[in-house]
Order: structure tokens, then C-alpha cells, then sequence
């Protein structure tokens, strides 16, 4: 299969407003007067419907007249695409709208099952893999193994098979051909715009992948690739807590730690796409080194693979706690540290409480610097609930100011475990949608 055939690979994403830009811009006649073109012109025509199949993902359910708002175009135009957009089974009506008085409008909506998308997480717990249909719904999520001493080639392998098992998933859905775009949600720094991971946290082998291209030419599928915390960021925007918020900040809490940026209802990606790298703020003078090179950094003292060594550090010296689960494989994991501290161990209380202190003190510098609405806390520490969520708070309430965050709500991701997959699944549906009509 050449690559190419489904898909179109290495158009650059364009946002809600440049798509609009782009399909009402005007042109110089033969006489010097700006004009604008026919709104049916091919070429505009295919623009116009590009930006209205985005809205309505992004919007819907939507009734005309909001389309007509959003596009700058007449109704009659808008009914005009629509038509045809419905024909091509691309967007359905999907009930109606509440009464403001008079006739109800008619909603509209992406038609879910038309096409599906592939995610794939990579993290340094494991591989993951899942599909959904254009509306995000996820299916046959399947794990793999994942170990640094796996290598370079075999990881590549490893993601190969994990897209190839949702491939063969969706084959009695009609394979290949319904599959519209493959997204990955990648630990570690992504060079976005030319899909390659850049570096793997412990992982030295891992540098500098293609990994976009190498598998554009497996699957003959258009990928695209992206850090797994700015992934997340992008599916709360679009599907979960962040959804209505202008400007807001997702906090990954895991194996590492990262920050989501949201500014004026969109991610902020900086000048290089490397941003939001949060656990990488020196948090303790002096402290133990990190992976980066780096002493003290966040991460280094804060994070679920901090706090298990730490654990395991205490343990050896000898201080008595139910850290160790008796009937378990006797090994130290955040889970047994939360579980501990809710039995009341003072070990495990105690390393909970340090861990809180420093990122508290973090999330409350990233407030007074943005002031955001709502702050969204995702990872493996963020679903231990309460027993963690607790101090947070109290450290972000006693050093934030006082009146930049007196209505801002802290709270948990509503993805869970699938947030990984959410985020890489998102990745692909946005790039699918805001690409499209554009070569």
C-alpha cells in the first residue's frame, strides 16, 4: 500500500478561526477592488465545507443558524453545503433545540460511524492501544508490554503491533478504508511539526525517532504524534472538563509530571511545541538528580516514581510500615503508598504530605502566572483521590493569591485510566478535521 492512499499526510492542522479566515478572505479583481470570491467555488466551496464539518465536531449538536453565525455566510449557503455534506453521509440531524419561541431549529451533528480512528499511548508503564468513531467513543482498548531494555526497533515494533491489532479489529467495519487518521500520545519531548520523538524519559536508546514517517510507510495511514500531556490537554478541551473554558491548565501526575496549557480556548505550544514541562522546574536545591541531567528537579521528588523510591528508601533503613502489601509480590507502588496512608501509616502519610508540598507550591506559581478558571488533575497519583487531593489543595490555597484564585475549582479527570487513550484518539480526530479540504 503506498502511503498517501488514506489520509493526507503532513498538512499542517489549522484552528476554528484560521479555517474561517481562509474561506472568506477576498481576492484583487482585474481592476484592483478587493471582492469576494463565489462562496461555490470549488476551491472555496471545498474550504467552506472543511470548516463547517470542524465546527459541528467541534460545536455540535449545532442548528443551522449558528453555522450561518460562526461561517459569515447566508442561510441558503449554509443549506447548500449542509445538503451535500448529508448526502456524503458526513453529518446527520440529530434532534432539536430547545424553544426560545416559535419553531424549534434542527440540530446537527458529525455522523459517528462513518469513519473510526486509531490512538496509541506510549508511557514508560506500557504500550496501549484502542479505536473510536468521530465522536470519541472508545473501544478495544488492549495493552502491551513495554520495558526499556526492549530497544529501539523492538518498541517501534511494539507500537507496530499495537496499531496493527485495532487494524484487524476494524476489519469486519471495512478495515483500512474507514480508517480516517492514527493518533500517538508520547511521554517525553515531540518535535510536533515533523513527527519525531525527540526523547523517551530513561530511556537512552530512544532518540530522535521518525516515528510519524516510519509508520505512515507501514500503514499507508495518516499519523500524527504529539506529547501525550499536551494530547490529554487537547481531549478535556474538546470532550471533558475543559470543554466550555477559555483559559485553564491540565496537571499530569504520574511516572512523570507535566502541565497542559490552555490560553484563549486553545493549547499553547510555545515558539518549539516544547512546552508544559512541569516536572522539570527545580523544586529542592541540591536535590537528588534527574533523568534530565537536572538535581531537584519536580519530578525528581514528587512524582509516583519518586514517592515509590522514596518508599523503598525508607523500607531499607528499617522504618516499620504497611507500605508492603502481606500478600503481595513484596514490591513498594503508589498504589500500596496510598493505600497505606488511608490505613493511617505514618510513612506513607508523610511522603504523601513532602509530595504535595512541592507540587502545591508548583501549581500555585502556575496560577499566579495564568490565573485559569479550573485546574484538571489527571494521572496515576491524581486517582487517589482525596488522600492526596487534600494537602494539594491546602498548599495551593495558603501560597496562590488570594484574588486570582478565589472561585478556581481543582478537580479530577473524568477519563480515569483512558486518558492516555482519550488524548491520542483526540490528537487524530482533531488533525483529521482540521485538515481536511486542505492539500
Amino acid at each position: 500500500m503506498k502511503p498517501g492512499v488514506f489520509g493526507k499526510k503532513g498538512a499542517k492542522p489549522l484552528d476554528c478561526e484560521t479555517l474561517l479566515l481562509l474561506t472568506s478572505c477576498p481576492i484583487r479583481s482585474e481592476k484592483g477592488q478587493l471582492e469576494f470570491q463565489d462562496p461555490m467555488a470549488p476551491d472555496k466551496k471545498a474550504q467552506r465545507k472543511a470548516f463547517l464539518q470542524y465546527t459541528i465536531w467541534r460545536e455540535g449538536p449545532i442548528s443551522r443558524g449558528d453555522l450561518a453565525r460562526l461561517a459569515r455566510l447566508n442561510l441558503p449557503t449554509i443549506s447548500t453545503l449542509i445538503g451535500e455534506l448529508m448526502a456524503e453521509d458526513e453529518v446527520v440531524e440529530e434532534g432539536f433545540a430547545s424553544s426560545t419561541g416559535g419553531r424549534r431549529p434542527q440540530l446537527l451533528d458529525i455522523n459517528p460511524s462513518t469513519g473510526y480512528v486509531i490512538g496509541v499511548t506510549f508511557y514508560s508503564r506500557g504500550i496501549s492501544s484502542a479505536f473510536s468513531n468521530l465522536k470519541g467513543q472508545i473501544e478495544n482498548r488492549r495493552d502491551f508490554e513495554f520495558d526499556a531494555s526492549l530497544g529501539r526497533e523492538a518498541t517501534i515494533e511494539r507500537i507496530g503491533e499495537a496499531i496493527q491489532t485495532q487494524i484487524d479489529a476494524l476489519e469486519p467495519r471495512g478495515g483500512r478504508k474507514v480508517i480516517r487518521q492514527i493518533g500517538i500520545g508520547i511521554s517525553g519531548l515531540v518535535d510536533k511539526e515533523r513527527g519525531i520523538s525527540r526523547e523517551f524519559p530513561r530511556f537512552e536508546a530512544w532518540t530522535d525517532v521518525p516515528l510519524q514517517r516510519l509508520l505512515e510507510e507501514r500503514f499507508g495511514i495518516a499519523t500524527v504524534i504529539d506529547n501525550n500531556v499536551a494530547t490529554i490537554t487537547l481531549s478535556e478541551l474538546i470532550f471533558g472538563d475543559l470543554r466550555r473554558h477559555r483559559n485553564a491548565l491540565y496537571v499530569h501526575l504520574g511516572s512523570g509530571i507535566g502541565a497542559g496549557i490552555v490560553i484563549g480556548g486553545k493549547v499553547y505550544k510555545g515558539s518549539r511545541s516544547y512546552v508544559g514541562e512541569f516536572g522539570h522546574v527545580t523544586a529542592v536545591d541540591n536535590g537528588p538528580i534527574c533523568y534530565c541531567g537536572n538535581y531537584g528537579c519536580l519530578e525528581a521528588v514528587a512524582s509516583e516514581y519518586a514517592l515509590v523510591q522514596q518508599a523503598e528508601a525508607a523500607l531499607r533503613e528499617g522504618v516499620h510500615s504497611a507500605i508492603l502489601d502481606p500478600g503481595g509480590d513484596r514490591r513498594v507502588t503508589s498504589a500500596g503508598v496510598f493505600r497505606a496512608a488511608e490505613a493511617g501509616d505514618r510513612l506513607a502519610i508523610h511522603l504523601i504530605e513532602k509530595a504535595c508540598a512541592l507540587i502545591g507550591t508548583g501549581v500555585a506559581a502556575l496560577i499566579n502566572l495564568f490565573g485559569p478558571e479550573v485546574i484538571i488533575l489527571g494521572g496515576q497519583m491524581a486517582e487517589a483521590g482525596d488522600i492526596l487531593l487534600t494537602p494539594l489543595r491546602r498548599v495551593v490555597q495558603t501560597k496562590s493569591l488570594e484574588r486570582i484564585q478565589p472561585d478556581l475549582e481543582i478537580k479530577v479527570s473524568g477519563f480515569g485510566q483512558n486518558a492516555g487513550l482519550m488524548g491520542a484518539l483526540t490528537l487524530a480526530l482533531h488533525n483529521h478535521y482540521s485538515t481536511l479540504g486542505h492539500s
